[in-house]
């Protein structure tokens, strides 16, 4: 989606959290609410940007299926204990489920549960995208706050191109987490393998021990 004739607002405060006294941005475009939370008000380049899909199950729940708190609990301590650098999370709240929703999601983790399928698989099993998340909405809010020179922390490739498709100049820094879990250590697996996520060589090589070793306890 291109976001055209664009009607903006914005909402800002500053609040304490857990990881530090940061500031809420909140934007409504066209309609649609998403957040964005950076340790400093007023911003400039080379900005630490990490563009977060909204995850209730595990970032609320505390579920070890995927790796989606660790990595936002991640770069959230980084922007809290980090007082030099500027940091800005952009949080999309219609993300669920790699863009399906909630009770898709569901749906797909049940299958998962049942029928030993992937996360890949699981969308596939029920004639759902694999991923159909839209981040267009970042780009009216990044040129608001007048950004080019992005240190984006993401594994994600397709983050990445979009980024560079609209004229953004964009530095990489790859985002990881120890998993929690065997769910989780089986989801990074299949987001590296089938995903293409940037996740270095070494560590994909861990990751499929650990889940080997899973497997033969298992049996």
């Amino acid at each position: 989606m291109r976001v055209k004739n664009i009607n903006i607002r914005k909402t800002v405060t500053k609040a304490p959290t857990i990881y530090g006294d940061f500031w809420f941005f909140c934007f409504n475009v066209n309609g649609e609410e998403v957040l964005a939370i950076s340790n400093k008000k007023y911003f400039r380049e080379n900005v630490r940007l990490r563009l977060h899909s909204c995850c209730v199950t595990s970032e609320i729940f505390g579920c070890l299926k995927c790796d989606c708190s660790n990595q936002l609990e991640k770069f959230l301590t980084l922007m809290g204990e980090d007082k030099k650098n500027n940091y800005l999370l952009i949080y999309f709240l219609n993300h669920e489920g790699r863009g399906i929703g909630l009770f898709n999601k569901i749906m797909t983790l049940d299958a998962q549960r049942k029928l030993g399928l992937d996360t890949y698989e699981a969308n596939e099993y029920f004639d759902f995208p694999v991923d159909c998340r839209d981040y267009s909405l970042a780009i009216p809010i990044l040129k608001h706050f007048k950004l080019k020179n992005i240190i984006l922390y993401s594994n994600n490739p397709t983050k990445i191109k979009f980024l560079r498709e609209h004229g953004f100049k964009v530095r990489i820094h790859k985002l990881f987490t120890p998993p929690k879990s065997k769910d989780a250590v089986d989801y990074l697996y299949i987001k590296a393998i089938k995903g293409g996520h940037l996740i270095k060589p070494e560590v994909v090589k861990l990751i499929n021990n650990l889940r080997n070793e899973q497997i033969k306890t298992r049996k």
